[in-house]
């Protein structure tokens, strides 16, 4: 079980780590406070700058995983929507990505607009 379990896990970090970086590019461009979160991200799930490299060269070699646990599914819509929140103002296309993947994690999209207000502290 030992090295299954744990290659599991560096599969479903380097799928979400994908996951963030093609929502960092959805608006055409990866900025430096974009690259900063991912890296930082990438590290605190024990990720290497090779790990890294590895995901930006050849991301369609990570097959998508569906988070096994609830508190999982939105820890990973948290960090998604943090990395839309870090370079200025939120496109709709990156509001859409992270809609598309909450669905794709079983969650209600409106789960990423109540993350927003929060984010952005709209108490309506």
């Amino acid at each position: 079980m030992g090295n299954n379990s744990v290659k599991s896990i560096l599969e479903k970090d380097k799928n979400h780590i994908k996951n963030l970086m093609v929502l960092a590019m959805a608006d055409g461009k990866m900025t430096f406070e974009e690259e900063h979160t991912l890296s930082s991200l990438a590290h605190r799930l024990g990720l290497s700058n090779a790990d890294l490299e590895f995901i930006k060269s050849n991301p369609r070699s990570i097959e998508f995983k569906i988070p096994d646990s609830y508190g999982e599914k939105l820890e990973q819509i948290y960090d998604l929507v943090s990395q839309i929140s870090v370079d200025g103002p939120v496109e709709d296309k990156e509001v859409e990505l992270c809609r598309s993947l909450a669905l794709r994690f079983n969650l209600a999209p409106r789960v990423i607009d109540d993350l927003l207000d929060k984010f952005f502290d709209k108490d309506e």
